[in-house]
């Protein structure tokens, strides 16, 4: 057994025994253990690069949207596929100008959510930023069947400012046309006192809508869909207006009465991308997500519009 045990420290200490094969055994035994170590930490690489680019060019996007006027944009235009390119060309349906598609790229039953042809027209607001994030993708590819870029914007003024209970609140988003998901909004982001009929004089009642949309933001392509159990999925953004104005309102922050005595009236715009990544060896242990479908990053920035701040007192 002294023997045995000696042959043991002694292979263990790197000294020189008769064995035969040992390094053979070694390496067969260390090998697999470390080819799945430096997969993993490739594919782990891979997720953060994408992940870091995304994040780059949502924030491009936001700044793209932080400079231009939101409410130039003429409602209704956000549900007209036409408006869901980056082309200027009537007729065509295309990321790039030199692309030529002349079929939908995306999800053929839009129709069911309200989306319509329209006609082609120079870039405004939200396809503007949407097609900031095309152009600034590169080396990612954005594929038309999988992922989405989503656009929101939201007017907000502090209410009961130098009171004892200041509070913050959405005065409205936009695009008015695709702005709350049943079960998951609570009412519609211009009804000011959630009364349902848009009929106060602080409200926009030109934008006040009783029905729900089932459309939460512009959507560059309707891919991303949440189920919060309507009659129908809802398109768009994760967000909820109670979740933005909730965060606005610094909900949980123990310096909250401090923070929000500051709170200026202004605007915001949410820009949100859903990418699907793919694995790079596709190895079903390093699994994040079902390996033929890849797992869909979602990534996005606020930014300030001061074009969106609420005239109200």
């Amino acid at each position: 057994m002294r023997a045995g045990l000696r042959k043991m420290l002694a292979i263990l200490d790197g000294t020189p025994t008769d064995a035969k094969g040992q390094s053979l055994v070694e390496l067969t035994l260390t090998l697999p253990i470390l080819l799945v170590m430096l997969m993993g930490l490739v594919e782990i690489g891979w997720y953060a690069n994408n992940y870091l680019t995304l994040l780059d060019v949502v924030r491009e996007a936001g700044r793209f949207g932080a400079t231009r006027d939101p409410l130039e944009w003429p409602d209704g235009e956000e549900l007209k596929r036409n408006r869901m390119d980056c082309d200027e060309l009537a007729g065509y349906f295309n990321k790039f100008d030199t692309d030529n598609q002349t079929t939908w790229p995306g999800p053929s039953d839009l129709d069911n959510w309200g989306y319509i042809d329209g006609d082609e027209r120079p870039f405004g607001y939200y396809d503007g930023v949407a097609c900031s994030v095309i152009r600034n993708l590169s080396p990612l590819e954005f594929n038309d069947l999988t992922d989405d870029v989503v656009v929101s914007v939201f007017g907000y003024f502090l209410e009961g400012r130098g009171g004892p209970n200041p509070h913050v609140r959405v005065y409205g988003r936009y695009p008015a046309r695709a702005n709350e998901c049943e079960n998951d909004d609570q009412f519609d982001p211009f009804d000011f006192t959630h009364d349902g009929d848009g009929s106060d004089p602080n409200e926009d009642s030109s934008r006040f809508d009783a029905s729900w949309d089932n459309i939460r933001g512009y959507v560059f392509r309707g891919n991303h869909r949440m189920d919060y159990g309507a009659s129908k999925r809802c398109l768009g953004s994760e967000f909820s207006t109670a979740e933005v104005e909730a965060m606005l309102d610094f909900n949980g922050d123990p310096d909250r009465a401090r923070k929000i005595q500051s709170v200026p009236n202004s605007g915001l715009v949410l820009v949100e991308i859903f990418w699907q990544h793919h694995q790079l060896f596709g190895l079903p242990w390093f699994n994040l997500g079902p390996v033929a479908q890849g797992q869909t990053i979602h990534v996005w920035t606020f930014f300030p519009v001061t074009a969106a701040e609420p005239d109200i007192d």
